[in-house]
């Protein structure tokens, strides 16, 4: 996606349309509050578009929760993932389906309060390469005229997956597996990196989450996306013993695994231990000394006595 920049001005394409995150659904913007001015919420946050939905009218509904009217434009993006699965645009981006979008309309004002529908239509060229292709659908508000020399283009990235029927392989592997050797207490932090070798997106959803196994326990990690040829890092935390010597690992059904040791000592609670006890333990160290020198001291008088009496005559 191109951004211009003006004479006395910078517009810029907001965060919101890069921080689509391909794990849990977002809405792209915060909720709504009575002094909020611009609110704008896509739904559904993606679309996947499968072989027999192909041709088919697809549809986002656009809803403005804002107190002011704002201007819409509709625009295709190639995008690719980073890490943390934010968006991020750039042209010529590989699996590109950008050329094979048609979105309608291109630009509309919508009122506060009031929603519209923008429908997305996929032709697919001849002779297409199976698996994954991907665009994204840009809702752009681009910044209204001021006084100020920084101007912001506001808007929300939808992801769309497009697949183009034949072999499908939907492999993914588990390439590293993060989380601190040595730590005080919980909880810990673990985080995965997943990458996507197959030829399809794979969804890590509901009752098909990624999972860690950890100290005899399965701890789920939240929802999320590889997208094809992506790699992902996830993570989840859990919470450990007083004393551990945890060993974590996640696995795919049928695919690769890998694992991370952490040892959990409090040395913070001995250390505290030690510094209360130790003025405790002196003290009882000087006091039992005290009195073994009251002890002794009392022992020599009665000696001398009794000794007194035996040398004098009866």
């Amino acid at each position: 996606m191109t951004i211009r920049l003006r004479r006395g001005s910078v517009a810029l394409l907001s965060g919101a349309c890069l921080l689509w995150m391909m794990g849990p659904a977002q809405a792209g913007t915060p909720p709504p509050t009575p002094e909020t001015d611009f609110s704008l919420t896509v739904s559904p946050t993606r679309l996947a578009v499968q072989p027999d939905d192909l041709g088919r009218k697809q549809v986002f509904q656009v809803l403005n929760q804002g107190r002011l009217p704002v201007e819409v434009e509709v625009r295709r993006a190639d995008f690719t993932s980073r890490l943390d699965g934010t968006l991020l645009f750039r042209s010529g981006a590989a699996y590109s389906a950008r050329d094979w979008a048609t979105v309608t309309p291109r630009r509309f004002r919508l009122a506060a309060g009031r929603s519209a529908p923008v429908s997305v239509r996929i032709r697919v060229p001849s002779d297409p390469e199976p698996g994954d292709h991907q665009l994204a659908v840009v809702f752009l508000v681009p910044a209204g005229t001021g006084t100020g020399n920084i101007h912001i283009n506001r808007g929300i990235g939808a992801p769309v997956y497009v697949a183009v029927p034949g072999p499908a392989d939907d492999s993914v592997e588990v390439t590293d597996l993060r989380a601190p050797g040595f730590t005080l207490g919980g909880p810990l932090t673990f985080t995965a990196r997943v990458r996507d070798t197959g030829t399809v997106h794979r969804d890590f959803r509901g009752t098909g989450r990624l999972r860690l196994q950890v100290n005899g326990e399965s701890v789920p990690f939240p929802d999320f996306t590889v997208g094809r040829g992506a790699t992902r890092e996830i993570a989840t935390t859990f919470d450990p013993p007083l004393l551990c010597l945890c060993r974590a690992t996640v696995s795919l059904p049928g695919g690769t695994s890998t694992g991370v040791t952490v040892v959990v000592f409090p040395l913070h609670w001995l250390a505290a231990m030690i510094l209360l006890g130790g003025p405790l333990l002196l003290m009882m160290f000087l006091r039992r000394r005290h009195l073994a020198r009251m002890s002794a001291a009392t022992r020599v008088p009665s000696g001398i006595e009794e000794e007194n009496d035996v040398g004098q005559p009866r």
